[in-house]
């Protein structure tokens, strides 16, 4: 099966896309249709010595979850349009929210139920330099890059303007690039912490929350990380958190009423329900709450309904429309990206020069193990299940 494209799909979902998308901030939007882009099949590949096709997951339409709508497909490479890259993926990293919504169609994501010709899957991964189009400057084939786009694939297509060039295509290099930037961005620029604060951080062992809790310890403040594990737990105490609760075990509004009884400044909330119900009622009178998700809310949780009834927040509307709203004196940052691009263009190069000197540690979950096309439904249902420490990833192929 070969996934063809008739009507340029970026201008298809411009036209059709719901309201909010427009009124998305810059960097997000930016992001956003890089995803997008990605999720159509390489228009174009130089001939290269990967062949004539490759194995990539595939969508022929909308459904209820990602397992029921992704196939192996065979695709057929083609010629490479002047500023694209060729990409063999090696890690793709797992984000399981944002291939919930693709998968079904909603969302950012609606444009998918009105495909006829199908649509790519995965976020993000890392991989090495196959081809490059004929006005690329700065890669060269064998080059180690990060890539925003369709991972769970053999291979795949990527503007250069939007690729990192990294060490080593490592695991860890594929949990930095959405992960470590997007917990970079949110709480340096949009949250804007500083020394002598007292952060939260909710799933704070998980892919983006673990890069947030060592972002506030950089800054100077005192952390508070939740958990569902003691695993988790000894892997925030090596981060140098510096409170843990693990919410199986304590309950986590008592114990953040003794550890910060006056409240806390900062949240980097991405579970939801009645955890974000928990920090919004700690937070403090002037407080900041950045949402990077809402996972117990998402559709694969049998109980989300009462999750998302624990709270008065829309948290999908916050979260998909990246509104700011007040409470009072509280700010409330949806899907905290930060909304002016030019403020966050140094976050890429932060996030790479702290991990290289030892100062910004990559968790990669180690409990399981997923390689090939056909473990990438299982590793999303892993990452789902919250059983995991640090980023989930899949290994697709050898450098």
């Amino acid at each position: 099966q070969t996934v063809a494209v008739r009507l340029c799909p970026l201008y298809r979902f411009w036209s059709t896309s719901l309201p909010f998308v427009r009124r998305m901030p810059t960097l997000l939007l930016t992001l956003f249709i890089s995803c997008i882009r990605a999720s159509v099949l390489p228009k174009s590949a130089q001939p290269t010595a990967a062949g004539s096709t490759y194995r990539a997951l595939v969508a022929g339409s909308v459904g209820e979850q990602f397992r029921d709508v992704a196939k192996i497909a065979e695709v057929a490479l083609k010629e490479l349009a002047e500023d694209e890259v060729l990409v063999k993926v090696v890690y793709a990293g797992v984000n399981g929210g944002c291939e919930t919504f693709r998968a079904r169609g909603e969302f950012a994501f609606a444009s998918n139920r009105e495909s006829d010709s199908g649509f790519a899957l995965g976020a993000e991964g890392v991989g090495v330099v196959a081809a490059i189009g004929s006005a690329v400057e700065g890669f060269a084939e064998g080059d180690a890059v990060c890539f925003v786009g369709s991972g769970f694939a053999e291979y795949t297509t990527a503007k250069a303007r939007t690729l990192w060039r990294v060490p080593e295509p490592t695991a860890e290099m594929a949990a930095l690039r959405i992960s470590g930037l997007t917990a970079c961005a949110m709480m340096e620029v949009t949250g804007q912490v500083k020394a002598g604060e007292t952060v939260l951080v909710t799933a704070a062992a998980g892919g983006a929350g673990h890069f947030a809790v060592q972002f506030a310890k950089l800054a100077g403040c005192t952390v508070v990380g939740t958990c569902s594990s003691e695993e988790k737990a000894r892997a925030l105490c090596a981060l140098g958190c510096d409170h843990i609760i693990n919410y199986k075990t304590r309950d986590v509004g008592e114990a953040l009423a003794r550890l910060a009884p006056g409240g806390v400044d900062v949240v980097f909330e991405g579970v939801g329900g009645r955890m974000l119900q928990t920090a919004l009622a700690h937070l403090k009178e002037d407080g900041r709450l950045l949402q990077v998700g809402y996972i117990s809310e998402y559709p694969h949780n049998p109980d989300r309904a009462a999750e998302t009834a624990a709270h008065d927040l829309e948290t999908s509307s916050l979260f998909w429309k990246a509104e700011t709203i007040q409470r009072g004196k509280q700010t409330i940052y949806g899907n905290a990206w930060p909304k002016d691009f030019a403020a966050v263009a140094g976050c890429k190069q932060r996030v790479l020069d702290l991990h290289a000197s030892g100062r910004l540690a990559a968790l990669v979950d180690e409990k399981r193990t997923f390689a090939g096309l056909e473990s990438v439904a299982d590793a999303i249902e892993y990452m789902l299940s919250g059983e995991a420490v640090g980023k989930v990833v899949v290994r697709i192929g050898d450098p």
